[in-house]
């Protein structure tokens, strides 16, 4: 797995390639838990662009749980960017269709994050 960090617009975008799977998960929460900690209160605006993502399991769905927590603690919010297929499933059997917002394209995710804070 490899992220590239960027930002833009005041949001912290995460492109991910590969697989979130047992220890890529771990450093993938890493990597989360260092950008909500470097934002300031209330801008721990995170998207999590999964475009490239092959494959995650039940620990990668577990991080990006506990990560939408950190970041609500912040005061900030997260995001899905182009979930594929295996992680829309396990969204759906998660019961967490309603806790993350998912978006197709990334314009409309960024402008999102500004809808919310108004």
């Amino acid at each position: 797995m490899t992220v590239d960090i960027r930002k833009q617009e005041g949001v912290t975008i995460l492109d991910i390639e590969g697989r979130i799977i047992g220890s890529d998960s771990l450093a993938l929460k890493n990597i989360i838990d260092e950008q909500v900690d470097d934002a300031k209160e209330g801008n721990a605006n995170i998207l999590l662009n999964l475009a490239d993502v092959r494959m995650v399991d039940s620990s990668g769905l577990g991080i990006i749980v506990a990560s939408y927590t950190a970041v609500r603690k912040k005061g900030g919010r997260i995001a899905l960017l182009q979930p594929g297929g295996n992680i829309r499933s396990l969204i759906v059997m998660a019961k967490l269709v309603t806790v993350f917002d998912r978006y197709e394209d990334e314009g409309e995710a960024i402008a999102s994050f500004y809808k919310s804070n108004n």
